[in-house]
């Protein structure tokens, strides 16, 4: 029995872990020098001596979802992992061009001039609220107009959420990006009730308190290149699949260098638009299914600034910035507060998220990107010097945009694939790491399956 893997990425590498501990062969193929995906960790050096530690990708896990937890803790990485703290201290969103705190707490809540009365006292109404207990599909922003009112979503939550899954309220699934709001809402009729009752049944368990977000001290990349190094398969970097065909014995995959993978069955742990093509001559009706799932630019920058260039006033960890604003830029994160053991004392490492308001930033030349980014900063923070050094992490075409019924539209997309034939990762059913490890795992699972009644 013997699988191939098509995409080396978190999802990629997750699937070739499931087989190895199955027993069972498989080939790994990545078409670029690197493992790992858009999980990448980057150390910056300045000629003082300087270090910092910048993420181009991801670079905390949430443990509420406990796959990349769980999957750490088997490669033996539980002495690697931090706290990086809470996500949401010091956060801030754009609203008409002015900063406003985001109002986590009680106090601020009721002093915030971010809401009207009227819109606070809508989202203190949210537990009398009627309850949906279906489980049908609706976006992001009609979930939070219904609970908690069209202020909430326009001046808080939305810009949140946002921000978080790059892409807009108004399309996005609530299902694949944040179903737990809607777990809350059947299960305790609301987000008030649904959140206490969890809390309640979190207390009942014993066993060791998890935090809620975690990373490693060496960056999110550990994990990647720790699983990568235990791997014990065939592993094949700087590979281009070109094609793919299906015959009787399994398939054969042809890469650009010439060779040839043949396989009992394949997993394509690569976006949707890249599996597409490969699966054309396989069935082009699944080819064209996933062809029509959107995918958007996204990127980030890591700039080093002396802590000294950074206005004091006020302290920020991050901002959030909505796509009314029509800003160049979509997010801002102080990686140096967030996480400070990361950089050299005496200077501040900021991160901005491009590609959701602007996706042309993506495809900016160096010059042209620093220039815009510049402007953007300094007009939001005051910040008018030039970074000491800064890098960029692009990938164009990289970001799914998972709209309202995708969850069913991958349902009919897999019913029509070769059973031997599976598919895995951010494009498919939901974009966070661990729900890429997880899809990766169970794409393993069912071939292994498959293939074990198959041989018989």
């Amino acid at each position: 029995m013997h699988i191939a893997i098509v995409g080396g990425g978190v999802t990629g590498l997750s699937a070739a872990w499931e087989l190895q501990q199955r027993g069972i062969k498989f080939t790994l193929i990545e078409a670029s020098d690197h493992w790992g995906g858009k999980v990448v960790s980057s150390k910056i050096n300045l000629i003082n001596n300087a270090n910092f530690l910048v993420e181009g990708g991801p670079d905390t896990l949430i443990t509420r979802k406990p796959e990349a937890w769980n999957l750490a803790n088997e490669l033996g990485m539980r002495d690697q992992m931090v706290n990086p703290g809470s996500e949401t201290n010091g956060t801030y969103v754009l609203d008409h061009s002015v900063l406003y705190p985001i109002p986590v707490s009680a106090s601020r809540f009721i002093s915030t001039p971010l809401l009207t009365v009227r819109g606070k006292l809508r989202m203190l109404a949210e537990p009398f609220q009627p309850a949906r207990r279906d489980y049908e599909d609706e976006s992001l922003a009609d979930f939070v107009r219904r609970r908690l009112g069209r202020e909430a979503l326009e001046k808080f939550i939305g810009p949140v959420l946002g921000g978080i899954y790059n892409t807009d309220p108004e399309t996005q699934s609530i299902m694949v990006s944040s179903p737990v709001m809607r777990e809350m809402e059947r299960e305790g009729g609301g987000l008030v009730a649904g959140a206490a009752l969890r809390a309640f049944r979190g207390r009942k368990k014993s066993g060791q308190k998890i935090p809620r977000f975690v990373s490693f001290k060496n960056g999110l990349q550990a994990l990647t290149d720790e699983l990568a190094r235990q791997l014990k398969g065939d592993l094949r970097l700087n590979t281009r699949v070109e094609r793919m065909s299906q015959n009787n014995n399994g398939y054969q995959i042809f890469t650009e260098d010439g060779t040839t993978v043949h396989a009992d069955g394949v997993i394509l742990a690569v976006l949707a638009n890249q599996a597409s093509a490969l699966i054309n001559d396989i069935s082009p009706e699944t080819s064209r299914r996933l062809s029509a799932i959107r995918h958007q630019n996204i990127g980030t920058l890591s700039l080093v600034y002396r802590k000294s260039d950074i206005p004091r006033q006020p302290v920020i960890s991050g901002v959030m910035i909505p796509r009314r604003e029509k800003r160049m830029i979509d997010a801002i994160t102080f990686t140096s507060r967030k996480m400070p053991e990361r950089s050299t004392e005496g200077y501040a490492v900021l991160r901005i998220f491009i590609g959701g308001g602007a996706p042309e930033m993506v495809e900016f030349g160096d010059e042209k990107l620093i220039e815009a980014v510049k402007r953007e900063l300094a007009e939001l923070l005051g910040i008018s010097a030039a970074p000491q050094t800064w890098t960029a992490f692009r990938w164009q075409n990289g970001f799914p945009q998972a709209d309202v019924g995708h969850l069913k539209r991958v349902d009919e997309i897999e019913k029509n694939l070769p059973p031997n034939l599976a598919l895995a990762g951010s494009s498919y059913r939901g974009i966070a790491v661990p729900d890429c490890i997880r899809q990766g795992r169970e794409a393993a699972e069912k071939l292994f399956h498959y293939t074990k009644e198959h041989k018989k």
